[in-house]
Order: C-alpha cells, then sequence, then structure tokens
C-alpha cells in the first residue's frame, strides 16, 4: 500500500501531541508536516515542522491527511472573537487550502452537543465549524464529538481536577444514549482518529463520544 503523507493542526495540545507520535511511527505515512505557532525543537525522520501564523497562511502543504485538534476556551482566549478565530475559522480556513490542494481527507475534533442554532457559544461555534466543512464536500470527512476530555495538560483548566474525580464517580452510570455524555481520555480519541483515517472510507461521518470510548 502506498503510503500516504499528513498535516497535524494542533500538535502542542493535549490531543495532538499524543496523536503526532501515533502518526509518526505508523506505517500508513512516509511524513507528518506539524503547523506551529514556534519551534518546538522536536526531531524525527518524518517531521516536517512549519512555524505558521494561522491568520496570514495563504498555501497548503502537499498532503493526503489532514488532522485538526485545534480547540481552545474562552478562559485562555480572553474573548469570544479570539475563541472563535481558532475553533472556527482556523479549521475552515486550513480546509478550504489543503481541499483545493487536493488532500483527500480531513479528520477534526468537534464536541458533544456541536450545534450550529444552539443557546451556548461554544456549542454554537462547534456546530458552525462542523456545518462549514459538511458543505466542502471532502472526499473524506470524519468529525470526532468527544465529550468532556481527560488527559494530562500543559495548561491547568479551573475546576479540572474536580470534573475528573467527578467523571471516575458518574461514567459507569451513563449507559445506552448516556454513554455519549461520560468522559473520554486523550489517547482514545487520538487512537480512533487514526483508525478511521487507515480505514480510508468516503463521505461524512461523525464519530461520537461513546464510540470513541471503545479505544480506551
Amino acid at each position: 500500500m502506498q503510503q500516504r503523507k499528513a498535516l497535524l493542526l494542533g500538535a502542542t495540545g493535549l490531543t495532538g501531541s499524543l496523536l503526532l507520535p501515533r502518526l509518526l511511527e505508523s506505517d500508513l505515512y512516509s511524513s507528518v508536516t506539524i503547523y506551529v505557532r514556534k519551534p518546538t525543537g522536536l526531531s524525527h525522520p518524518k517531521l516536517i515542522e512549519e512555524v505558521i501564523d494561522y491568520d496570514t497562511i495563504d498555501t497548503a502543504a502537499e498532503v493526503d491527511d489532514v488532522y485538526c485538534c485545534l480547540g481552545t476556551t474562552i478562559r485562555i482566549a480572553k474573548t469570544r472573537e479570539a475563541f472563535t478565530k481558532v475553533d472556527l475559522h482556523y479549521p475552515v480556513k486550513i480546509a478550504r487550502l489543503q481541499l483545493d490542494a487536493g488532500s483527500k481527507r480531513f479528520m477534526v475534533i468537534s464536541a458533544m452537543g456541536a450545534n450550529p442554532r444552539s443557546m451556548i457559544f461554544y456549542n454554537r461555534t462547534k456546530g458552525l465549524m462542523e456545518e462549514a466543512l459538511q458543505r466542502m464536500d471532502y472526499p473524506s470527512l470524519y468529525i470526532f464529538r468527544p465529550s468532556f476530555i481527560t488527559g494530562n495538560r500543559t495548561e491547568k483548566r479551573a475546576g479540572e481536577k474536580a470534573a475528573i474525580r467527578i467523571a471516575q464517580w458518574i461514567n459507569p452510570l451513563l449507559v445506552g444514549p448516556l454513554r455519549n455524555y461520560a468522559s473520554v481520555k486523550a489517547t482514545a480519541i487520538a487512537d480512533c482518529m487514526l483508525h478511521h483515517a487507515s480505514e480510508g472510507k468516503s463521505g461524512n461521518h461523525c464519530i461520537l463520544s461513546g464510540s470513541i470510548r471503545n479505544f480506551e
């Protein structure tokens, strides 16, 4: 099987930093390009690191598959405008550039509750991002909708330790359709994304949190 080339957005975040070594170690890819705001110091024979500005970038990477792990919070972004840039405008911008350049697959992390008509700003932003991507008619689009994501973050989020303790208690009680609202490990998201990319199925697909948890 001919090896592909991949592009990873958000390689320094929680899920992206876990996905990167999986992509580099996979026989599926001959090279992995990452877009970063500043040099990471990482080194690997397959790794291509490009320092870019998402606001001004207007060229595409020559890759087959794009993995988008971009995401922030209002607390970190400070304003709704800054949050919208990271969670909506940047993914859509790169997706368009890459589709026009011939990329075949786009894998993106969204969120449970994503809905372009939601009254909740976070869910509405994620829903608008999904809607824009679905309109692009990618040969293969995978939207991953995790619930609360657990893992070792570089930045500390208020109340996260308490939320994790609550999730550990309540997760076993969430069965059936409620399984989609149980917390999910970032490692499971990374494994799930690579698994579905390797399948090579065409069309639009939405992978809910309950299915992602099968990879824990």
